[in-house]
């Protein structure tokens, strides 16, 4: 195949530094075939293409294509680009699949979940629910059968739950390894609402075995905690639907971050770029991103992307940060080919686990009660100084 000239590259890199970015979306181009260039997919981040004055701008979910002629953002990257999925070795850890047309029951939402506890079984193909794609259409007085106040995000509040770029398809998060069925009730009752119908387009999210809501955690859950879990038992907190528009999983404390990661002083940061940080959460806190902490498995480390925000941050008056968390696993590229049981990890355990039984593995599949609530000493801040 061939591909960019070593020349190339470098200008890539370097002009996406300065020059301005070209908006995506409705932008992005069909691919006739599949042409010798450089092919890219965003899954977390930004990823840049730049030729002369053009800048191509992808964000989770995008692709790009680019040769010594041109560069673009495209609507469907070819299928090779999905070759890992292509492996036994991602063919074996992966559950059975079916169509949705092929529900046969008169409860299709109990059908589904059914499926998937006891067998299991998902539905394919995925949705691409970041293009507004969905399972199907389904009434809310089926849906709310499964409300519970279980969540595994929560949105920025300083941001209208429905505002930006966030779809019109309402989240179903189904956790095989705990049977747990989490609505996305911070989006129920808002789509109900706007579509002034209680028929509502749904996206069901089937996770991991070793995948878990953060609620399962209680309330007041800490960084140490969800690391140790990760560390020890394999646990994982279910994704965000959108950090980059301010969803996350917890807001840690300053001292928090102060105790796991190197946070400058200060009187370290230029003031320069301390004018530039202040600014920008004055103006939009932590609406267009959330901080990222990133979970190693198998070192037990961590890692924070923007650690002099975080300071910044703090001498405004901001006491709690908010925080997505991405974790890093070894067969980290065939658990995006679909749920399954990743390697080494077959079931779910965790600070639910009975005292008496301290250490011991919940079969994935077995009921598991989150534990009761602690109160929450210091409530979570808005992410603005007030």
């Amino acid at each position: 195949m061939k591909v960019l000239s070593k020349a190339i590259l470098p200008a890539l890199i370097a002009s996406a530094l300065t020059a301005n970015a070209w908006a995506q979306n409705a932008d992005c181009e069909e691919l006739e075939g599949t042409p010798p260039g450089l092919y890219t997919t965003t899954e977390q981040g930004r990823t840049f293409l730049v030729q002369d004055d053009k800048v191509v701008e992808m964000g989770p979910g995008d692709a790009g294509f680019a040769n010594e002629g041109t560069v673009k953002c495209i609507k469907k990257p070819p299928p090779f680009m999905g070759w890992p999925c292509t492996t036994q070795a991602a063919q074996a850890r992966m559950f059975n699949t079916y169509a949705i047309d092929n529900l046969e029951s008169g409860n299709p939402l109990a059908e589904i979940v059914q499926r998937y506890f006891d067998i299991p079984e998902v539905i394919a193909p995925i949705p691409n629910w970041l293009d507004g794609e969905y399972n199907g259409i389904f009434n809310y007085i089926d849906l709310i059968q499964f409300s519970s106040p279980e969540y595994w995000y929560l949105p920025n509040p300083d941001v209208p739950i429905l505002s930006g770029k966030r779809p019109r398809s309402l989240l179903v998060s189904l956790y095989v390894g705990t049977n747990q069925v989490v609505l996305d009730n911070n989006m129920l009752d808002a789509l109900r609402e706007e579509m002034g119908s209680d028929d509502i387009p749904v996206t069901f999210v089937f996770n991991d075995t070793n995948t878990v809501p953060i609620s399962y955690f209680g309330s007041n859950v800490s960084l140490e905690e969800i690391s140790k879990a990760f560390d020890e038992r394999g646990i994982k907190v279910a994704e965000v639907p959108m950090w980059w528009q301010g969803d996350f999983q917890l807001q840690p404390t300053i001292a928090e971050f102060d105790k796991f990661f190197d946070i400058p002083a200060l009187e370290e940061i230029s003031a320069d770029t301390q004018a530039a940080i202040r600014a920008d959460l004055e103006a939009f806190g932590f609406t267009r991103k959330t901080v990222i902490v990133s979970l190693f498995g198998g070192s037990g480390t961590m890692a924070v992307d923007q650690p002099q925000r975080i300071r910044v941050a703090a001498s405004m008056g901001i006491t709690r940060i908010p925080t997505t968390l991405n974790f890093v696993e070894e067969d980290v590229l065939y658990a995006a080919c679909g749920p399954g049981t990743p390697a080494g990890a077959g079931a779910v355990s965790g600070s639910t686990t009975p005292e008496e039984t301290s250490g011991a593995i919940v079969p994935a599949g077995a009921p598991v009660a989150p534990p009761p609530a602690e109160p929450d000493p210091e409530p979570p801040q808005p992410a603005s100084p007030s």
